[in-house]
């Protein structure tokens, strides 16, 4: 059934298609004007983002101060972290590597980017690691996969129900949704450890993959979403976002809105943290869940519309 033309934020009342570089700040502003109904659910990046005691740790740190510039592409479980990378602790020995490296982590460094830091060992490079290790290990993985995927499950599923004006019913979307997030979990966590190993072979290719990381991010942001939204299979769910990356440009100027909002909010929750001291870290602890919040939500009522018309407004779920 293909929805009222004035039933979401799709339609501009004159018939005509929403312009579509305009995509991400109309949909911020959708859920800006519901964050009744979804105010409840800011309590998954708070608990994530205070989870992240290390973290605190070093903001609190006096003898440390960073301001972050982090472009990031819609993530279904954005938290503080994500926009504000503190610095090592002074005198730590301790090296980033990743596309958000940059100065070595100084005090005073200014980072760019989103640290991809992964300590995998391999038995193939490590011959002398216990295969005992290497079962913790995995077994590690498959629970926090397990959890990622079932907090996505909720958190995705009752944002998307509350926009719908339905009953957030948590636990049909734990059960709904959970094994195809779980599942989409492990993939990621595969593809980073197929790389690993060539990285450790060949450093050099490191720069050559971060690209082809970009690309993939880009292409493939909305997969999670359309697991929840769409309600179709993981495979379905890739395939559909390639096809609305390399065909839909409101997909395209979404991903560029949100990189640049959340650059600009970075820059002002590492500005918080960095000045504000114990005070600036709790009000970032506070602003900066809401905030991701309402940028996660926005990517679920964009992906709504992707999945109600597509480019040639093809209706895909009920």
């Amino acid at each position: 059934m293909v929805p009222e033309p004035n039933s979401s934020p799709t339609a501009n009342g004159s018939g005509e298609r929403p312009s579509r570089s305009a995509a991400f700040p109309r949909h911020l502003g959708h859920v800006t004007d519901r964050v009744d109904d979804i105010l409840p659910f800011v309590t998954v990046p708070f608990a994530l983002s205070v989870l992240e005691v290390e973290q605190i740790e070093r903001a609190l740190d006096p003898t440390t101060a960073s301001i972050n510039l982090e472009f990031s592409l819609p993530s279904p479980l954005l938290t503080l972290w994500d926009l504000v990378d503190p610095p090592e602790p002074s005198g730590a020995d301790t090296q980033h590597v990743g596309p958000g490296a940059s100065n070595g982590g100084q005090p005073g460094a200014t980072t760019t980017g989103t640290d991809v830091s992964i300590d995998m060992p391999l038995e193939t490079f490590f011959p002398a690691l216990e295969s005992s290790l290497l079962t913790v290990i995995g077994i590690a993985i498959l629970v926090y996969a397990v959890m990622a995927g079932l907090v996505t499950a909720g958190y995705l599923g009752g944002i998307d129900r509350r926009l719908r004006d339905e009953p957030a019913a948590i636990g049909r979307c734990l059960s709904q949704y959970g094994p195809r997030l779980v599942l989409y979990h492990l993939l990621v966590f595969g593809a980073f450890l197929a790389m690993f190993p060539f990285a450790l072979a060949l450093p050099g290719l490191i720069l050559l993959a971060i690209p082809v990381v970009l690309v993939l991010g880009y292409l493939f942001y909305a997969v999670p979403f359309l697991i929840v939204v769409a309600d179709v299979s993981l495979v379905d769910a890739f395939r559909r976002s390639a096809q609305f990356g390399l065909q839909e440009r409101a997909y395209f100027w979404f991903a560029i809105g949100h990189a640049l909002v959340c650059a600009i909010a970075s820059i002002v929750l590492s500005l918080l943290v960095t000045v504000g001291a114990g005070v600036g870290v709790l009000l970032a602890l506070v602003v900066g869940p809401a905030f991701a919040l309402l940028v996660t939500a926005a990517t679920v009522s964009f992906v709504q519309e992707l999945a109600r018309t597509g480019d040639a407004g093809r209706v895909v779920r009920q």
